[in-house]
């Protein structure tokens, strides 16, 4: 509940932020390719690829790939949620927010908030870390409750299957306690 009213205040002032620079830039709110106070928030810059554009390329992806890519980061899945089980949701957040750079109970929250497993959170914030496109868990969390698989998702992004695949098993592992946080995210290729 507090992740949700703190991401709500959030985008109320990134809202506010890029209406008024777009103002002061003589163009109209929302204009441009990307907001870029998020983009310096993140690290990365922002692109110009939009959701519907993502959608439509993840349902482009050919569905023998997708069926392949989606069984095999689904084991994954199922690993780090048994040990999730096994050793409890605590000791799997721990490992994932020295990883991901967040807390761990601001990743218990996620859980909660979007129906999230460890597994899932795992995918989401490795796709995260690599993407340029300037998208948010809220994003990604749409695009999957729209009906896209984790695998279309990476596809939408433009990202090569077989380095996302390798990067959701190194997360995966760090999740699982068989590989230490270090911080920095798997790299996925384009």
């Amino acid at each position: 509940m507090k992740t949700a009213r703190a991401m709500s205040s959030v985008w109320i002032l990134l809202v506010v932020t890029s209406a008024t620079a777009a103002a002061s830039a003589g163009g109209p709110a929302g204009a441009g390719t990307g907001d870029s106070s998020a983009a310096a928030d993140t690290g990365r810059a922002a692109s110009s690829v939009t959701l519907p554009e993502i959608r439509d390329r993840a349902e482009n992806m050919p569905i023998d790939q997708r069926k392949e890519v989606d069984k095999r980061i689904g084991i994954t899945v199922e690993r780090v949620n048994k040990e999730a089980t096994a050793k409890g949701q605590t000791m799997i957040a721990g490992r994932l927010s020295a990883e991901f750079g967040m807390s761990p109970d601001a990743l218990l929250d996620q859980k909660a908030d979007h129906g999230l497993s460890f597994g899932e959170l795992v995918i989401a914030h490795t796709l995260l870390a690599n993407s340029n496109a300037g998208v948010t868990l809220v994003d990604l969390v749409d695009l999957r409750s729209g009906g896209l698989s984790w695998g279309a998702i990476a596809y939408g992004l433009k990202f090569h299957m077989e380095d996302f695949e390798d990067a959701i098993k190194a997360e995966g592992r760090v999740a699982m306690g068989l590989s230490k946080a270090d911080g920095k995210p798997a790299a996925i290729g384009r």
